[in-house]
């Protein structure tokens, strides 16, 4: 999967075959899906409100896409910004939605700050995750560009 490809590459990961390992990769497939499948308003407003304030592409676009292909970097950099931008208590509302898949509020907030750190773990490099998840995508079986 792209997303744990690149923050492999971003030396974020924890060491692979650790619980803590495992854990992350439940949290990557645990998030996509409440985000891509449930219809809980509180999470759907909360990707859509994330996905309104990116500047390049329209948020109908990137819903699309991120429907169709699952996480994008870009998903995943708008999530991190509406995240640190929500006050602790509207956080909290969106606990029921991710109970329904099995994550909490921790857990998120664990994903966001290995995408946050993977960020600038490539910007110290001179890279962007944007390149670096593109490459690790057209890697994947099936790569989409």
């Amino acid at each position: 999967m792209a997303v744990l490809a690149t923050l492999q590459d971003a030396d974020v990961l924890p060491p692979e075959e650790t619980p803590e390992a495992n854990r992350v990769i439940k949290l990557v497939i645990q998030f996509q899906s409440a985000f891509m499948k449930s219809s809980d308003p509180t999470l759907q407003r909360f990707l859509s409100q994330a996905l309104a304030t990116q500047e390049e592409q329209s948020a109908g676009d990137s819903l699309s896409r991120f429907r169709a292909l699952g996480w994008t970097s870009e998903v995943l950099e708008a999530l991190n910004r509406q995240w640190m931008a929500t006050a602790t208590d509207q956080r909290a509302l969106l606990a029921p939605g991710f109970r329904q898949f099995n994550v909490s509020l921790e857990d998120f907030d664990r994903l966001m700050g290995l995408v946050a750190k993977a960020q600038t773990a490539f910007m110290q490099r001179g890279q962007n995750i944007h390149q670096v998840f593109a490459q690790r995508r057209r890697e994947m079986p099936g790569g989409a560009p």
